[in-house]
């Protein structure tokens, strides 16, 4: 075999031996990290130099565009990052640029770097200056680097580790790698919220949709605290009680092949009585407890005006383009007209859990009416075996 030959086969041997060293759990950790920030409301900050400035620019781009997380690189914006070069010097680049942004407790330091900074051997101190700042406002931290890691492997909440498995070839495999992990985290079920075009262009009989079972939390997941005849949301996470019955009745319907979704109105956040950060403790605490596969949340109330407060149905066609759900052979369960209405509007049956509340009834009937989650889930199945076994497929 010739040289070239040879010298293929050796970085491509190294680039399998990269993927199998990879460390999945810390991987899995970044998914889950992403999924909080976006649910707290925070944002991606990512920072690189070089290469790695090129792996931070098209990861604005998808975690922008197919996590809908609001993503920013500094060495996006040339005139600035030389500006601030010339007048405040390399180490301080990014720093102040991140106070300029108003980095926040809830945004997340996304560092893209081979080394990952070292202020001892002067490399990339640009990124130690930036993550010791964000170290003082509790910013989360996640890095993707390679080596050792320097200082961003040593502050960081989580760290990938792109393996050295040839040290010639460091610096190429963490670039390399860093593309990798990055497109396989906006691609992970926690954090990607948007289909990609090209698959969305899939030709007829690619895709399979499934029905969906699409759950209201406070009254159906949850107690709810009832006043005037209304339910509200507990008032804090110490007060959050599942109802009984619920964990089986979830069950019963994962085993029968349904995904669990949760679509919540939650206006207090809005109202100014609960904060988002409560509100999103409650569905980390209800999540880690009970088999649902994601829960999607309007923090609006209806002067805002939106599109995903019930009795709209922009929560249900959220899930839909993000899992391609069949609505039509989906169903929803709530205790307000609300869900009800919602879910007519997006083509679902409709199952009511009648608490006999004080407040107007559904512009249309649901299809059943029952006094718990386990007589909806029952139910469900009921409806589900009659219909065909085969799925509907584009």
């Amino acid at each position: 075999m010739n040289e070239t030959g040879t010298f293929t086969n050796q970085f491509l041997a190294e680039a399998r031996t990269v993927i199998d060293r990879l460390d999945r759990t810390s991987i899995e950790e970044a998914a889950s990290l992403l999924a909080q920030t976006h649910s707290a409301g925070g944002r991606l900050f990512i920072l690189g130099v070089g290469g790695s400035a090129a792996n931070a620019s098209h990861a604005v781009n998808d975690f922008r565009k197919l996590a809908g997380i609001e993503a920013y690189a500094p060495t996006d914006n040339v005139s600035e990052l030389t500006a601030r070069t010339n007048d405040e010097g390399w180490p301080a680049v990014f720093e102040s640029w991140l106070r300029t942004s108003r980095l926040r407790s809830n945004d997340l330091v996304v560092v893209f770097s081979v080394g990952g900074g070292d202020l001892e051997k002067s490399i990339s101190p640009n990124l130690v200056s930036a993550l010791k700042y964000a170290k003082t406002v509790d910013a989360k931290i996640l890095g993707v680097v390679g080596r050792d890691g320097g200082y961003t492997a040593q502050v960081a909440d989580v760290c990938i580790l792109i393996p050295t498995v040839n040290a010639a070839h460091t610096t190429p495999h963490t670039e390399a790698f860093q593309s990798v992990v990055s497109h396989l985290l906006v691609s992970h079920p926690k954090v990607k919220r948007y289909a990609t075009k090209w698959e969305s262009t899939e030709a007829p009989g690619d895709r399979t949709l499934r029905p969906a079972v699409f759950i209201d939390r406070d009254g159906v997941l949850n107690r709810a605290t009832v006043r005037d005849g209304k339910p509200l949301p507990p008032p804090g996470l110490q007060d959050l009680e599942i109802l009984p019955g619920v964990a089986p009745a979830l069950a019963e319907l994962k085993s029968h092949g349904f995904p669990l979704y949760v679509i919540t109105n939650q206006p207090d956040v809005a109202r100014g009585s609960l904060t988002r950060a409560q509100v999103d403790a409650m569905n980390q605490k209800l999540a880690s407890l009970l088999p649902v596969d994601d829960i999607f949340v309007c923090y609006h109330d209806d002067a805002d005006h939106c599109a995903c407060r019930k009795p709209k149905p922009g929560l249900i066609h959220e899930a839909q383009r993000k899992y391609d759900i069949d609505l039509a052979r989906s169903f929803v369960v709530g205790d307000r007209w609300r869900d009800i209405d919602a879910g007519h509007a997006a083509g679902c049956k409709t199952i009511l859990i009648d608490y006999g509340y004080r407040e107007r009834k559904p512009a249309q009937p649901p299809e059943a009416k029952v006094r718990s989650l386990r007589e909806a889930a029952e139910w469900i199945i009921r409806c589900s075996l009659k219909e065909p076994k085969n799925e509907v497929r584009l």
